[in-house]
């Protein structure tokens, strides 16, 4: 994984969004990702700085780790709010597939319900066939 670092400008003002913004390439001008190297990693251009970090064959806790080491990235945890809305999701999807559970069930007992109506109707068809 490669990943670019824009140097920052020597004055002392950060970078505004609009300036950030128009410094993203959209996405169908980034370059593509490949594990077969089909699309290397272009060179950096002037002012960047890459990291490259093995992920081959690699744990995610040793990619995570050689990340925060590399990038100087720090770990930031959830606020409580966030944790609130995290544990809602969960239920949420939760609640979601027994709903999907209870409405196959419904379904199928009503599709089986029609199916032995259409079975009555056909007997009695016949037999009515039968007797006249």
């Amino acid at each position: 994984m490669s990943i670019y670092f824009r140097q920052t400008s020597s004055s002392s003002d950060p970078i505004s969004t609009t300036e950030a913004v128009r410094n993203m390439l959209p996405l169908a001008q980034q370059p593509h990702s490949s594990i077969t190297n089909e699309h290397p990693a272009p060179p950096p251009e002037e002012g960047e700085r890459v990291v490259t970090i093995n992920m081959k064959n690699v744990h995610s806790d040793v990619i995570l780790s050689e990340f925060l080491e590399k990038t100087g990235a720090t770990v930031i945890h959830p606020t409580p709010a966030e944790l609130v809305e995290m544990k809602q999701v969960e239920e949420r999807k939760e609640r979601g597939a027994i709903d999907r559970a209870i409405v196959k069930k419904y379904i199928e007992n009503k599709r089986s319900r029609e199916r032995a109506l259409l079975l009555i109707k056909q007997e009695a068809e016949a037999i009515k066939a039968a007797n006249q």
